[in-house]
């Protein structure tokens, strides 16, 4: 197979205190943002979750905002406020404080024989696979992925506490309100969102139990629906990181990663596993690659 060159970036982000971090991208495409997807990551009080996109075109650096948060400073490109256009080198973007440059990188050629992490990762988890892949290296042969867990007891598992009967109205309104504050963190925080599906669910059997039909059903939509879009999301993700995995992307397993491990924490087995040694293998192949970058 041919080789060609892998092009990615590098980012060099200037603190308002002084303090400086680089970053490789190990992608063409990068998100700028306080969602914890983005490639560059800010605090939320500084950039809305995608609040731009920078694009690798050929020799050049494309920037487009994709998202203007309520309150926030516009970014400036060079001094001067920008809603997308080139990013040239050396131009300095400003975001809520914070100042970036950005250059593009030759990450090197890729090949067709797999990076040394794709087998690394599974040692830990299915050793003796892997030691038969690797005494046996024909294409296209990657190590198993391990089963994903099920996040989620099923529906109705979930019983109201014991407590006295008039104590039982009281503390699902409070298991409710609890839901729904952990509800709005779920974009942020994967745990707080499977946590909220079990308090939805204490409130809807206390509020049974109490005999209040209207508040219980309620509680069962909110659980119902926040379920049902938790089990999409934990589905789409696994897709994507299987797909990444299989072509051998980097980067785009990185973005699946940071969601996925939280997501999974509670969760202990093979998969987490898999996924906390993947994380790591791949996190030492890209900074192995930032070192040799020109």
């Amino acid at each position: 197979m041919s080789a060609e060159p892998q092009t990615g970036f590098r980012f060099r982000l200037v603190h308002p205190d002084g303090r400086q971090e680089t970053m490789l991208v190990d992608a063409e495409r990068a998100l700028i943002g306080s969602a914890a997807h983005c490639e560059v990551r800010l605090p939320p009080e500084l950039a809305a979750p995608e609040h731009l996109e920078v694009l690798a075109s050929g020799a050049t650096i494309q920037l487009a905002v994709r998202e203007l948060a309520l309150g926030l400073d516009p970014p400036l490109l060079d001094g001067q406020p920008t809603t997308g256009g080139y990013w040239t080198r050396g131009a300095a973007l400003s975001l809520g404080g914070v100042e970036l440059h950005v250059e593009l990188v030759n990450l090197g050629t890729a090949k067709a024989k797999p990076p040394v992490w794709l087998f690394a990762a599974i040692l830990p988890v299915l050793g003796a696979v892997a030691a038969v892949v690797l005494a046996n290296p024909a294409r296209g042969a990657e190590p198993p992925i391990p089963e994903a867990p099920v996040l989620l007891a099923p529906k109705g598992a979930t019983p109201c506490p014991s407590v006295s009967p008039e104590q039982k109205p009281t503390l699902a309104a409070e298991r409710h309100r609890i839901g729904l504050a952990k509800r709005e963190r779920s974009p942020f925080s994967p745990q707080d969102g499977l946590d909220a599906v079990t308090d939805f669910e204490v409130a809807m059997a206390c509020w049974r139990e109490s005999g209040q039909g209207g508040p219980a059903g309620e509680a069962e939509h909110d659980a119902d629906a926040l379920r049902a879009k938790l089990s999409e999301d934990y589905r789409i993700r696994r897709v994507k990181l299987e797909h990444a995995y299989r072509i051998r992307d980097a980067s785009a397993i990185k973005r699946e990663l940071v969601v996925l491990i939280p997501m999974t924490s509670r969760r202990r087995g093979p998969y987490s596993e898999w996924l906390a040694s993947l994380e790591r293998a791949v996190t030492i192949d890209m900074q192995q690659r930032s070192r040799l970058a020109p």
